[in-house]
């Protein structure tokens, strides 16, 4: 099904970072099995990066280990309802974030100003010296609506050793909120990019056609579902290259091309499937 499959561990941090805790990257040629990682210190060097990576001919699976959507409720009590739940909330995100070549950015600011809309302390999680009247350092009391969990992560919860971070929890070990907050900005770059916006798919949210034969499908992926091999490398770089494999392996025995239909499969209810393909998005393989 796919010629290149990319996947990248992604980082919120506000400095430049290589090594443990950073953005990592495999690149694997399905071809001839070669896996190439790159450790970009910048979000910014990443995006430059995956727009070269992403040019590649033929087919191409991106997968990001950060949530593309949120909870149910969440853009309509944000009031972000000038387009269907998942564009409007990536619109909006990447308009109001700002993040430069040094991975100085406004992140808490736009989770303040998120927060304020909502009425609600619905984000949580800043160092202490940058809470405020709209966003807090612990964890608010009521947590209230729109939900901590998308129906995907509420699956790995039932599962044995799933345990996924709520994306509304911004900072502290294995948190996801940050990620999502900087991670989806350059996703909405990558698919209005010139060079690759007619190519672009993002799952579940947009079909995907396995009979085309120069697609790029941007996926959710949650490395910590595969086995890592035991050596010296950081763990992350072992996590993208480790998932990386297992893609390549599930595409050659003829069954990845059913996992983007699970998000839709008869296991959920039409109005949750519809949920799912609007606005919360789900993790390719749950």
């Amino acid at each position: 099904m796919f010629d290149t499959i990319v996947v990248v561990d992604w980082s919120a941090n506000s400095t430049p970072k290589r090594g443990s805790d950073s953005i990592w990257m495999a690149v694997l040629d399905v071809g001839n099995g070669a896996v190439a990682t790159t450790n970009p210190h910048t979000r910014a060097d990443a995006h430059t990066l995956l727009v070269e990576v992403l040019q590649r001919p033929g087919r191409v699976l991106a997968g990001f280990d950060f949530p593309f959507g949120y909870p149910r409720g969440f853009a309509t009590a944000a009031g972000l309802t000038d387009d269907v739940p998942w564009r409007a909330m990536w619109r909006h995100l990447a308009t109001a974030m700002s993040d430069d070549e040094r991975n100085r950015n406004n992140r808490w600011e736009v989770a303040a100003e998120l927060n304020r809309r909502m009425g609600q302390g619905w984000f949580w999680g800043v160092p202490v010296g940058r809470a405020g009247e709209h966003l807090t350092s612990n964890k608010p009391p009521g947590f209230g609506e729109p939900p901590e969990f998308r129906t995907c992560e509420l699956l790995l919860l039932e599962r044995a050793g799933g345990n996924p971070k709520s994306c509304r929890q911004l900072l502290g070990a294995g948190c996801v909120g940050s990620q999502a907050l900087t991670g989806i900005p350059v996703l909405e770059q990558l698919r209005s990019h010139a060079a690759l916006a007619a190519r672009v798919r993002v799952w579940p949210f947009e079909p995907i056609d396995s009979a085309t034969p120069d697609q790029i499908v941007l996926a959710e992926v949650w490395p910590s579902m595969v086995e890592l091999p035991n050596d010296d490398r950081v763990k992350d770089e072992r996590q993208v290259v480790a998932l990386a494999q297992h893609l390549a392996q599930l595409d050659h025995d003829g069954l990845l091309r059913h996992q983007f239909d699970h998000a839709t499969s008869p296991h959920l209810d039409p109005r949750t499937a519809e949920l799912v393909g609007r606005e919360e998005g789900w993790v390719l393989l749950v």
